[in-house]
């Protein structure tokens, strides 16, 4: 598979980052987010993308974070080298260390409800493609709790680089595993809006299930995977059954 597009299509929209004035406080965002598919993506029928929120630190403690690195990195002209970090670190995202095994046990919800949604439509862990609301954590947590104005930034940054992930991917499916509050689905609208040509809703419980289409795409919200409730925890199972239908 010939990743050389999205990597031009990534660079395009982190060239828009050329200061760091509208950080609020230190700079401890994470590095960058950017997904990608494995080369067994393309030998399934139904293609399905899980997004989740954000991460926790990542390239984080390898010191490959940080705003300001990209900024630095737009300044002297070599932005593809933190696109070519992160396709490095999301090579490994499914395995217990780098050049290890496909890991067959998670303590992380997301990771467990990502094994599970392979394993019911009858694919390996690599069929399937990750990604991210948001293309980067602050501290381990997430930019939507940052000020107004920073998150901003951060949302509509992380808005074009899902967008772009899905352009590539063209999946049939998407399930946003995001958590229901205002904010991400402010975000889900705006890739939605600026990139796809709107949205229809098709099936709504206010914070707790959305199902809409998108540009021939079959789209869910629901609650992040440690949600606990029975409501919750029905309403995944709904989403599994219908994405494997």
């Amino acid at each position: 598979m010939d990743l050389s597009l999205l990597k031009s299509n990534y660079e395009l929209v982190l060239k828009e980052l050329n200061s760091t004035d509208f950080i609020r406080g230190e700079d401890r965002y994470s590095g960058v987010f950017l997904p990608y598919p494995f080369e067994q993506y393309d030998s399934v029928q139904k293609r399905v993308m899980l997004v989740g929120r954000e991460t926790a630190k990542w390239n984080t403690l390898n010191n490959k974070n940080t705003i300001k690195r990209i900024v630095d990195k737009n300044a002297s002209n070599n932005i593809r080298s933190v696109i070519e970090e992160a396709f490095d670190r999301y090579s490994w995202h499914l395995l217990d260390k780098k050049g290890g095994n496909i890991k067959t046990s998670h303590r992380s919800h997301f990771k467990r409800f990502y094994a599970n949604l392979a394993r019911k439509l009858n694919v390996s862990p690599e069929q399937l493609v990750y990604a991210n609301l948001y293309a980067w954590d602050y501290n381990g947590i997430s930019p939507s709790r940052r000020g107004k104005e920073e998150f901003t930034v951060i949302q509509q940054l992380s808005a074009d680089l899902l967008a772009e992930a899905i352009k590539f991917c063209k999946p049939d499916t998407i399930v946003f595993a995001v958590g229901c509050n205002r904010k991400n689905d402010e975000t889900i609208k705006l890739i939605m809006d600026k990139h796809f040509g709107g949205y229809e809703t098709k099936e709504l419980d206010r914070k707790k299930y959305w199902r809409f289409s998108s540009n021939g795409m079959d789209c869910y919200r629901i609650s992040h995977p440690r949600a606990s409730s029975k409501e919750q925890q029905n309403y995944r199972k709904l989403v599994i059954d219908k994405a494997t239908g």
